[in-house]
């Protein structure tokens, strides 16, 4: 494998448990709201929401908009029963309870430790800003990343474009170097994607269920310890996910 410098790690599903951290703020949001936070109600949000995000990684829509805009599209589901609501309320409360959940995945913290002290790592994520900034300030990882944090939306332009990693390397100092950085996520339609069209190599963290693309990743894993493991972490302690 190349000696490789710099990680650029994604933040959720990679790092942080987004998952939870969505069961999480939208169980809270749906009882705070007056509703039952019943199962095909959240599948109805979760598939809403994953495909505004595509929406947002194709250019197509705005953070600003998505957040609202997925509950507005939930009031109109034969699946809500509660009455009309303000989705732009909505989406305040659930932003909020969701940067006060940091789950972090199984072995994030101790994938951070290990490879530390050889690589300089970076943060690289579309979520949103305060709730990112809250969610890592509150979580162990944060002496690892210092002010390598780079979150799409205070930089003006977002993954999977070509100008956000330039401008990551650019803030990192990377120069001529681009062969020695390696991005690392779970998202092909950022993550990869991204690290393809700005010519860097990457590590598809590839999640259960999820189908391979058009785009092809440098290296895939399936889990944050084979991750340290194609990274020469040393000693890197196997556990059971």
């Amino acid at each position: 494998m190349t000696e490789y410098r710099w990680l650029l790690l994604d933040a959720d599903n990679t790092l942080f448990d987004f998952d939870a951290a969505e069961e999480y703020a939208l169980t809270r949001t749906l009882i705070r709201f007056g509703l039952s936070p019943t199962p095909p109600l959240k599948a109805r949000y979760r598939e809403i929401n994953s495909a505004l995000w595509l929406e947002y990684d194709r250019g197509r829509i705005t953070q600003e908009a998505l957040g609202p805009k997925r509950f507005q599209l939930l009031f109109e589901t034969s699946e809500f029963s509660g009455g009309p609501g303000d989705p732009r309320q909505w989406s305040a409360f659930f932003l909020d309870s969701l940067a006060d959940c940091p789950t972090l995945m199984p072995g994030a913290e101790q994938l951070c430790r290990r490879i530390s002290s050889r690589y300089i790592l970076s943060l690289t994520t579309n979520g949103i800003s305060h709730v990112q900034r809250k969610r890592l300030k509150a979580s162990p990882l944060a002496r690892y990343f210092e002010d390598r944090v780079f979150i799409s939306g205070e930089m003006g332009c977002r993954k999977p474009e070509k100008a956000y990693f330039d401008a990551v390397l650019s803030s990192l100092g990377v120069g001529s170097q681009r062969g020695k950085v390696l991005v690392i996520g779970d998202s092909l339609s950022s993550d990869i994607k991204g690290a393809f069209q700005s010519r860097l190599d990457s590590v598809w963290l590839h999640r259960p269920g999820a189908k391979a693309g058009a785009v092809k990743p440098t290296y895939e894993v399936e889990s944050l310890p084979q991750l340290g493991q194609l990274l020469g972490a040393e000693r890197y302690i196997s556990i059971s996910l």
